[in-house]
Parts: structure tokens; C-alpha cells; sequence
């Protein structure tokens, strides 16, 4: 063989194998991974402002419901701490009582109800323990026609309001009034009996004093 076609044969060996080509493009049924990761990625960037936003949104709920829970501790230590204040007694006498010459405290001691034991039924005193507004009210009864009959309600020595009937009235005439009045603590709330009137009171009960606390002052 000659040098020639030996170096022929050698070039021909070492060209590089061209397949047959077709119409449909290299990779072209392929998934552009690129394109796909992207996506991914843009997917999880959303993903993450959305987790955000609701990790934001939760915190501001868990905040609300920690104020919540501290405000209904703290009325429910309000309930505890405030003082239960409720009294009403009927004058508990048989009969009239006056008229006397000097100004009496009436006591009502006969006592329907006296939660907290604010009101004293052996001296008429009623002693607010907590600043607050409290509710009065009172009826007296008259049955002497030529007498005054009435009832005066007094804070501290300040009178507040007042009822009665004067000379010539009917028997068992009644008279109400109340009051709703706003007490420090250790102001007392009485009612007196003026010189000159009468007032009466029986079995049924005609004659009462009640009273309670509203609600707290702080």
C-alpha cells in the first residue's frame, strides 16, 4: 500500500460521523429547566411575601388577644374587689312615732335586705364603703289627720330631698321620693324625722328606706 492511500484511509478514519439531520430541532421536545427554575423561583418569592403578611397578621392577633384576656382579668378582679351594697328596711315600729320638739334619725330596723352590712339598723346610719353612686329611696306614712307626716333623706348633714303632708289630710296618706347620689367613703346617708311630723308604720309595713350602690367610682 502506498504512503497515499494509506494517509487516505487514515484521514478518513479520523473524520468526525455526521448523522442524518431531521426537521425537528435539537432539544426542542425537551424542558427548558431554566425557564422551569425560574418560575420556581418566582413562586417561592411570592410564597414568602404571603408568609410574611400572614406571620404579621397573626402577630397582630395574638397581641389583640393578649390585651383582651388582660382587660376581662382586670374586670373580672374589678368584680371581686368591688364591694356588694344593698339595703332595704321598713321602719319596724307599731303606731306613730312624734312629733317631737328636736330633729330624730329614724331607724329602720326591720331589714328585708343588707348586703355588705353598710346599714346600720340600730342607729339609721347607712355608711358608704366605696366611692360611688348610689340609689335612695323612701316612703313614709301619715294617718294622724290634724299632724304633718314626712321624711327627710340627709347626706352627711346636708339635706337632700324631703316628702310629707301637712295638717288635715287624709288617713294612710303616703309619700316617696329618691335620690341618686354620689358618696365618698365614710359619708353617711340618713333619714330624720323633723321637729313637728309624724310618721307611722304597721304590720304591713308601710314605711320603708332602701338603698344601693350603682356602680364604682375609681
Amino acid at each position: 500500500m502506498s504512503m497515499w492511500v494509506f494517509v487516505a484511509l487514515l484521514l478518513l478514519r479520523c473524520a468526525p460521523f455526521h448523522a442524518e439531520k431531521t426537521d425537528v430541532p435539537e432539544n426542542e421536545n425537551q424542558p427548558n429547566i431554566w425557564t422551569e427554575m425560574k418560575e420556581v423561583r418566582d413562586m417561592m418569592v411570592e410564597l414568602k411575601v404571603k408568609m410574611d403578611l400572614l406571620i404579621k397578621e397573626n402577630a397582630g392577633l395574638v397581641e389583640r388577644l393578649k390585651i383582651s384576656e388582660a382587660q376581662l382579668a382586670e374586670l373580672k378582679n374589678e368584680k371581686i374587689a368591688t364591694p356588694k351594697v344593698a339595703f332595704s328596711a321598713d321602719l319596724g315600729h307599731r303606731g306613730d312615732l312624734g312629733p317631737y320638739n328636736t330633729e330624730i334619725t329614724l331607724t329602720f330596723n326591720n331589714i328585708f335586705t343588707n348586703i355588705g352590712n353598710s346599714y346600720n339598723p340600730t342607729t339609721g346610719i347607712f355608711t358608704a364603703p366605696v366611692k360611688g353612686v348610689y340609689f335612695f329611696r323612701f316612703t313614709v306614712c301619715g294617718v294622724q289627720s290634724s299632724k304633718s307626716s314626712g321624711g327627710f333623706l340627709y347626706k352627711n348633714n346636708e339635706k337632700i330631698v324631703a316628702v310629707g303632708q301637712w295638717h288635715n289630710h287624709n288617713q294612710h296618706r303616703y309619700a316617696s321620693n329618691a335620690a341618686v347620689l354620689q358618696l365618698e367613703v365614710g359619708d353617711v346617708v340618713t333619714m330624720k324625722l323633723l321637729p313637728g311630723y309624724t310618721i307611722h308604720d304597721s304590720v304591713d309595713n308601710l314605711s320603708t328606706f332602701s338603698g344601693f350602690l350603682i356602680y364604682p367610682l375609681y
